[in-house]
């Protein structure tokens, strides 16, 4: 409950602070819309809870707003039946005694039409308010015309609220940083190119051969979608460089490197210093740095969790804490060894640190001599191909886990697309060759299809297929 007047016309200035459509129908959002935008905006009929949750600046709160202003200029919906506010605002915990409850109070009261019947309301950074998943359930188990659509950073308190209190009621959508593929798609927008990727070859040709484990139809496959856009004129090789550098968060995309440097160390900070210090009790903020700033430094490498935390000057157990709290923020993730038995605690693990620009500009190499340092280019582009091929995953079988293996060599990257894993190697180099990790993990487990990552090599040996970093991102 709303314990004054006086807050509750703050609220109201808050409000309308938040939404410049109710007194004009002109407001400025960026015009290229990404993948989400059509399954988000689609689904504004259905009454289900729309949830969609990812890491900072990679574009969760220009979504909705684009979905805002469709709504207003395609749907004619009345500005006035939409609101939407950034529950992190700082004002807000200090005029709101129940927030969710009191903002929409008071929106109904003084702003939504008299008389009107659904309202659309955007919610970004839900998880900054307590229980803020038992408010839109009160809400939607009262049939309450009201169409929520809501945004978080932290995955552990929107997958707890979705599959506790909002369970059947709501759908989650993950957003990361753009892939390879967003990052063309966008390039070719600006270009004034008429299609995208997708419009223009098949990669599910490609992905289907990759499942059924047919390394001779995938290659077939990989030659007919790369021929396709070549008579299209896109070359996927020269939008490479830029994304190993900067990668695909959206304020990157058309920012110089200085800019961009300023932006990736600010978002680390906010991170580190806003998003983790407000959901987690962090004592050693200096040690949190340090195990970020290492993880940077040997990302994709073998890990010993106990030396790791001695040297960074940090307890075992306050290690494993911090692990957690950064992986709840999407900044790092975890490679576990692959085993039939699944006995990957006896092992080793490798880390990534999962954002590989802040990786970059952490080392110092938010530039093109990146490109220089074969060992740093090689973790950088590692770190990018584990993440496309858990997000492959991911996108197939909706579970993002990510393994590797080690006999007598190693593989970098294991997936598994139904009962039998597939090995992926990253060899980023002109002529790639020492594959007997990959040959020998497809003989222990029999997998019938090898792969290896490289720079510029498309070919077929056997059953292990030679794939250039573009291509095999593009297609993931």
């Amino acid at each position: 409950m709303i314990d004054s007047e006086d807050n509750a016309q703050k609220i109201l200035d808050v409000l309308y602070e938040y939404n410049p459509w109710w007194k004009s129908s002109e407001f400025h959002i960026p015009k290229y819309r990404t993948k989400w935008f059509d399954s988000l905006a689609s689904a504004m009929d259905d009454p289900n809870i729309e949830i969609v949750y990812g890491p900072r600046q990679v574009g969760k709160t220009v979504l909705m707003k684009q979905v805002v202003k469709h709504l207003i200029e395609h749907e004619h919906v009345s500005p006035h039946n939409i609101m939407y506010i950034s529950m992190d605002h700082t004002s807000i915990n200090m005029i709101c005694t129940e927030p969710v409850k009191d903002i929409i109070d008071v929106y109904s009261s003084f702003v939504k039409p008299s008389g009107s019947e659904k309202a659309y309301i955007f919610l970004d950074e839900i998880q900054t308010i307590a229980n803020w998943s038992n408010y839109l359930k009160q809400f939607h188990d009262l049939q309450s015309p009201l169409k929520f659509t809501v945004s978080g950073s932290s995955s552990t308190e929107i997958e707890k609220g979705s599959s506790e209190s909002l369970i059947g009621r709501s759908r989650l959508r993950l957003m990361l940083q753009w892939k390879f593929a967003d990052y063309v798609n966008y390039s070719l927008f600006k270009e004034e190119h008429p299609s995208r990727l997708c419009d223009i070859a098949d990669s599910a040709t490609v992905i289907n051969a990759l499942i059924e484990r047919d390394s001779g139809a995938m290659f077939d496959a990989l030659l007919v979608y790369r021929n396709a856009l070549l008579k299209n004129g896109i070359s996927l090789d020269k939008y490479i460089p830029d994304y190993i550098v900067k990668g695909g968060y959206p304020a990157l995309l058309d920012a110089d490197l200085e800019t961009s440097r300023d932006v990736l160390m600010e978002r680390f900070g906010l991170t580190i210093h806003k998003d983790i210090m407000r959901m987690f009790s962090v004592r050693n903020i200096k040690g949190l740095e340090n195990l970020v700033l290492r993880c940077a430094m040997q990302s994709g490498q073998m890990t010993d969790y106990h030396g790791f935390s001695k040297s960074i000057g940090i307890k075992y157990d306050t290690f494993m804490v911090y692990l957690g709290y950064l992986t709840d923020v999407f900044m790092i993730s975890e490679s576990r060894f692959y085993s039939k038995a699944d006995s990957t605690f006896k092992k080793g693990k490798k880390l990534y640190l999962r954002d590989h620009p802040t990786r970059n500009v952490l080392v110092g190499l938010l530039n093109r001599r990146l490109f220089e340092f074969g060992e740093e280019i090689g973790k950088t582009v590692e770190t990018i191909v584990a993440d496309h091929a858990s997000r492959l995953v991911y996108r197939l079988e909706g579970r993002m886990q990510g393994y590797y293996w080690r006999g007598k060599k190693e593989v970098d990257v294991v997936i598994k697309l139904g009962p039998i894993p597939i090995p992926i190697e990253v060899k980023y180099q002109e002529h790639p060759d020492d594959i007997g990790g990959v040959k020998e993990f497809m003989n222990e487990f029999d997998t019938g299809i090898g792969i290896v990552v490289t720079k510029n090599t498309l070919r077929l040996d056997g059953d292990i297929l030679f794939v250039p970093l573009p291509l095999f991102l593009a297609v993931c």
